[in-house]
């Protein structure tokens, strides 16, 4: 998967946060009514792989080496393998996911991003097709030694909620959050099949961070609302796209 070089371009607008909206200064009366249309956002759903952490998973050599075509989601294809293939396959997959929580690290401009959240007292959940050990190895490891709070819920093929692309993690973190579905809750991923078809199956908004995944996937970004190149790009569009309530979300500057 590439990464794009020009990610850390955008860092120091990033930066910049606080509670100012960027771009022009003070709102017309005029734009006072669009801009209540706007939904309030009311959380942000984060995939893990390639989204919040550099890719380091060769899904083209898992899918070989597990015997599964690229077409074929390859959980559902190792479900209906006989035990032997399916235990042959999962070890495959463990020894990559091993191999690929030792070389973890975070992608450019998820610190950046996830503070600026925090500052708005926006809440954060995660769901990953990755294993409980991945994501607890993720929060000890690389996200709380920043003091950055544990995403929850967080998610993972481990529990008991199915798969994405299937939505019972949505529904689940909604009602854990005591939230409607719909556009009020953002989904964030670098995959098009499992994650914008993920959010757009409850009617949440969808942003493709895109790292590559939509051109092995078949270049299309299947509808997603927001596309970006970089973590670090989403603060601004946000602002945009919603209204932010927290309370450092403060008056527009005039």
């Amino acid at each position: 998967h590439p990464h794009s070089s020009t990610m850390g371009a955008g860092l120091s607008k990033a930066r910049s946060f606080c509670g100012c909206r960027p771009g022009k200064m003070g709102v017309r009366r005029g734009a006072q009514t669009s801009a209540q249309r706007r939904p309030v956002l009311r959380g942000v759903v984060f995939d893990l792989d390639g989204t919040l952490t550099i890719p380091n998973l060769d899904f083209k050599e898992m899918y070989s080496r597990c015997g599964v075509d690229p077409s074929e989601d390859i959980l559902e294809a190792i479900k209906k393998m006989t035990p032997e293939k399916a235990k042959a396959a999962n070890a495959v997959i463990d020894e990559m996911e091993a191999e690929g929580r030792r070389t973890l690290q975070l992608e450019s401009g998820a610190i950046e991003l996830a503070r600026w959240l925090q500052f708005h007292g926006i809440r954060t959940a995660l769901v990953t097709r990755n294993t409980k050990l991945t994501v607890d190895h993720f929060h000890t490891k690389l996200w709380e030694p920043l003091g950055l709070p544990q995403f929850n819920p967080a998610y993972s093929r481990d529990d008991e909620v199915p798969a994405k692309p299937e939505p019972g993690a949505l529904e689940a973190i909604a009602k854990k959050w005591n939230v409607p579905l719909g556009p009020g809750i953002l989904m964030v991923g670098d995959s098009p099949t499992n994650d914008v078809v993920f959010g757009k199956s409850v009617g949440a908004t969808t942003a493709l961070v895109d790292s590559g995944r939509r051109y092995v996937e078949g270049k299309s970004d299947e509808g997603a609302d927001i596309v970006v190149e970089g973590l670090h790009l989403l603060p601004h569009i946000l602002w945009k796209k919603f209204e932010i309530t927290g309370p450092n979300a403060g008056p527009l500057v005039k």
